[in-house]
């Protein structure tokens, strides 16, 4: 098929607000696009989500707007709330559905946010945040610059990370295809997507008090793609009801609550083709939370008095298929490398392995700064350690997973559980979510009979 053409098309959503702004305190947290029939090929990887922007304080309403003031920058009393630095804008989206204009489900991202916060920290680098990720989806290196991006109004044009919309292949949206596409995204609350900051000399500014009641909006949204126009035969066989199939990856989620020093969590996948599975994890409290960030991703933590300030350090990790080891023949111990707080090698490796191949992995923000707090002091002939204004805020970028298929064919977990053990220090009396998320292969069946997805 010969492509002539590329249509660059942005489309509005179709329940707009009075005030065209959405927000899930105000009670519209569904936007929904319609990608209509046509005999033309979408290009996933194309689509962004535009808009404006708004943090709101609780004192703010449509007639008179009081806006964030992160560290008084306004000079009207701060008030100090923020998005999650690493991943911005992002975090308001809880879940992306993708249907065809059939009802059929292609694709279903649910706590899309915490996928983006690990998947998006171990492929891009603390240039890429402060640069060309921070242009599209406000994200900062450091979370005090991320602050003062939102004390105003500020345009953001993001893509849609999913496994369908980051393909390489081209999405046949004709009759003879998916017959068009529904988009619909929905919104995180208010109390997980404001979390506060912290400024450079390691003061905490979002304490729950400050922030609660705040609110976002984003307003006058639209949605970007292009299309690729074939000639005319290709135009014509796209215009008649036919049979093909296409491949794609697939992101799902699951979630759990781990809290005992040795346990072993097992899912039912129901997946066939399935290319990798990885976890993050959050103390449980921390979830809508305006004193938490809600997209942080840290080690399992320990709680003393109902505070979650200890890692319990991983010591050993094995990855279970119908309760025998697989993929890897043998458990991850890194007991040795946690007593003494360096770095969990094996461990990140697989990790990192499960969202990009650790061979071609060329930007991160992981590092020593951010796994071990072992910042390296720019000037070493100065007695003040600078790095802390130079290297990116040394949060973790923590998780554990595991590359089913090095060959990207996939292994079926149809009617086979997936296990992980997690042997750590956790006290047993501090609850930690588990956020689970496996990258399958599907595939998209079209005939002139209707449209099927197979797992």
């Amino acid at each position: 098929m010969n492509i002539v053409n590329i249509e660059k098309v942005e489309i509005l959503p179709l329940n707009p607000p009075a005030n065209n702004a959405y927000s899930f305190k105000e009670g519209f947290p569904i936007m929904q696009f319609l990608i209509p029939n046509q005999p033309k090929l979408l290009s996933g990887s194309s689509m962004r989500l535009n808009g404006v922007l708004r943090v709101n304080s609780s004192t703010s309403n449509e007639a008179a707007p009081v806006l964030a003031d992160n560290n008084n920058n306004k000079g009207g009393g701060a008030k100090n709330i923020a998005l999650s630095n690493r991943i911005g804008v992002a975090s308001a989206i809880d879940q992306i559905t993708l249907s065809s204009m059939t009802n059929q489900t292609l694709e279903v991202v649910r706590s899309y946010g915490r996928y983006l916060a690990s998947a998006q920290s171990v492929t891009h680098s603390q240039e890429d945040l402060d640069t060309n990720v921070q242009v599209e989806s406000l994200t900062a290196s450091r979370s005090m610059n991320g602050a003062f991006l939102v004390n105003q109004d500020v345009s953001f044009s993001i893509p849609l990370r999913t496994g369908l919309l980051s393909g390489a292949s081209e999405i046949p949206i004709g009759t003879n295809g998916i017959r068009g596409m529904i988009v619909q995204l929905q919104l995180s609350p208010d109390s997980q997507v404001l979390g506060g900051w912290i400024d450079n000399t390691g003061t905490a500014q979002n304490t729950a008090a400050a922030g609660t009641g705040a609110f976002y909006q984003l307003r006058d949204v639209s949605l970007s793609y292009n299309l690729l126009v074939p000639d005319e035969q290709g135009t014509q066989q796209m215009s008649n009801p036919s049979t093909g199939a296409l491949q794609y990856n697939a992101i799902s989620h699951l979630y759990s609550v781990v809290n005992s020093s040795d346990a072993t969590q097992n899912y039912n996948l129901g997946t066939a083709k399935t290319l990798s599975v990885f976890h993050n994890f959050l103390p449980t409290t921390h979830l809508n939370n305006y004193g938490q960030d809600g997209f942080a991703t840290p080690k399992l933590q320990n709680a003393a008095a109902g505070v979650y300030n200890d890692d319990a350090e991983i010591q050993r990790v094995s990855f279970l298929k119908g309760g025998v080891n697989f993929p890897l023949e043998n458990e991850i111990d890194v007991s040795v490398p946690a007593l003494n707080d360096r770095p969990l090698s094996e461990l990140e490796i697989n990790f990192i392995n499960s969202i990009k191949s650790y061979q071609s992995m060329n930007h991160s923000l992981m590092s020593l700064n951010t796994q071990n707090q072992l910042p390296t002091n720019v000037n070493p002939l100065d007695g003040n350690d600078v790095s802390k204004f130079t290297q990116v805020e040394n949060k973790e970028v923590f998780g554990i997973g595991v590359a089913e298929d090095p060959y990207k064919v996939g292994v079926d977990f149809k009617n086979t559980n997936y296990g992980v053990r997690i042997v750590s220090d956790l006290n047993g009396s501090s609850p930690n979510s588990v956020f689970t998320y496996v990258l399958a292969q599907n595939q998209l069946m079209y005939s002139p009979q209707g449209i099927s997805v197979v797992s």
